[in-house]
């Protein structure tokens, strides 16, 4: 049912209620208008603080009243709710006055209530767009403040973009599709000689999206200070994500731990993409691992653990899908033949200049086409330990 008009007129004369009740009976019935009714400034004042009104009607010329300054003070404190007056002919002079000071519209005493009629429909229409834009606004600014929290929310979770120390040269950066991204990355040291990797995306978008990555991320570098081997971390993140996750979110990961002690690195999947392995003479290639399953999704799931063992001067770099599945004009994907091509061409860069370099050539290959998902890399390039007594922490 259509909510009633609500109009509050304002005259002195004592017949006036009765008159417009009677004019408008039908509209009354039927729930089109609902009129209120006062007989000076202050009832005016009192009632509008406590509800609120889509039409003012006023005579202008009420007794003890400056109807000027009133209409435009009501246009100030009420912009959604719009004036109209009633001015008998011979005051033109005041009745253009009050239109300069906000009255919407008006009609000329003896009232011709077909043409009150139509003036109060017009107006009622110009009221409703008024309170639809009105709406709107509102719920742009909600998108706008949630984005805009979800933004320094993703932002304050990473870790930065590089580190160098050490074996290890690391760069990691994250382009995403819209202001707020549902991939993250993490990197962080275990102890003198172990450097925990994470890359990973969130199913889903915004505030709910970026608070699950932030719990996810949590769980994961807090469950890699009990727990050595990454499949039982990623074992107990999971349960914990599944007890606790009221929503359908999931997130894909990949979890590495690199020893610069045995110049290894073991590292478990939870449904992501498989880490690139850059070797400087043999080129590049991605790891074998069992694909394993998302987190947050089956409570009882086993992920396993996998060994790579590290040659001099390799690089690994671990990336979301937004890098193989990114696509061009013609709907073709940048897939993994282009994408390991670009790595073999470029197979002596540095993490930061490898990582510019794919972004471009990604940029490059799409176009004009916008992009449809984040694009997440980590790249660590390892260089075989010469010092024993360097300092990792």
């Amino acid at each position: 049912m259509a909510t009633a008009a609500k109009i509050l007129v304002l005259d002195d004369e004592e017949d006036t209620q009765d008159l417009f009740q009677q004019k408008f009976r039908h509209k009354i019935t039927d729930n089109t208008y609902e009129f209120s009714f006062t007989i000076n400034q202050e009832n005016t004042l009192n009632l509008l603080k406590q509800r609120a009104f889509d039409i003012f009607v006023s005579d202008i010329n009420v007794a003890g009243m400056d109807g000027i300054s009133f209409i435009a003070q009501l246009r100030r404190e009420y912009p959604l709710m719009k004036s109209i007056v009633i001015s008998a002919y011979g005051d033109m002079n005041t009745l253009r006055a009050v239109m300069r000071g906000g009255a919407h519209d008006f009609v000329i005493k003896p009232i011709d209530f077909k043409d009150f009629s139509d003036t109060l429909e017009k107006t009622i229409n110009v009221v409703k767009q008024l309170q639809q834009s009105e709406a709107a606004s509102k719920r742009l600014s909600a998108i706008s403040d949630e984005l805009d929290v979800s933004a320094k929310l993703q932002k304050s979770m990473l870790p930065g973009n590089m580190l160098k120390k050490g074996s290890v040269e690391l760069w990691a950066d994250t382009v995403p599709a819209a202001e707020v991204g549902g991939d993250f990355y993490d990197f962080f040291w275990l102890s003198e000689t172990k450097l925990g990797l994470v890359m990973a995306d969130v199913s889903g978008k915004n505030v709910s999206a970026a608070m699950f990555a932030l719990i996810g991320k949590t769980l994961i570098k807090s469950f890699s200070k009990v727990y050595s081997s990454p499949a039982e971390c990623f074992k107990n993140v999971n349960k914990t994500l599944c007890s606790e996750n009221v929503t359908t979110m999931f997130i894909t990961a990949m979890y590495g731990i690199v020893d610069t002690e045995k110049n290894e690195m073991i590292y478990t999947n939870a449904g992501h993409l498989p880490i690139a392995v850059i070797n400087p003479i043999h080129g590049p290639k991605f790891l074998e691992c069992d694909p394993g399953m998302a987190l947050g999704i089956w409570e009882d799931t086993e992920f396993s653990d996998n060994v790579h063992s590290f040659s001099p001067g390799e690089a690994i770099l671990l990336y979301t899908d937004g890098v193989p599945e990114a696509t061009g004009k013609n709907g073709e994907e940048y897939g993994n033949d282009r994408f390991g091509e670009l790595l073999r061409q470029n197979m002596k860069m540095s993490p930061n200049l490898l990582t510019q370099t794919l972004i471009a050539s990604i940029k490059e290959f799409a176009g004009d086409v916008p992009q449809s998902d984040d694009i997440t890399t980590l790249c660590l390039k390892y260089r075989l330990r010469i010092n024993p007594n360097a300092d990792y922490s």
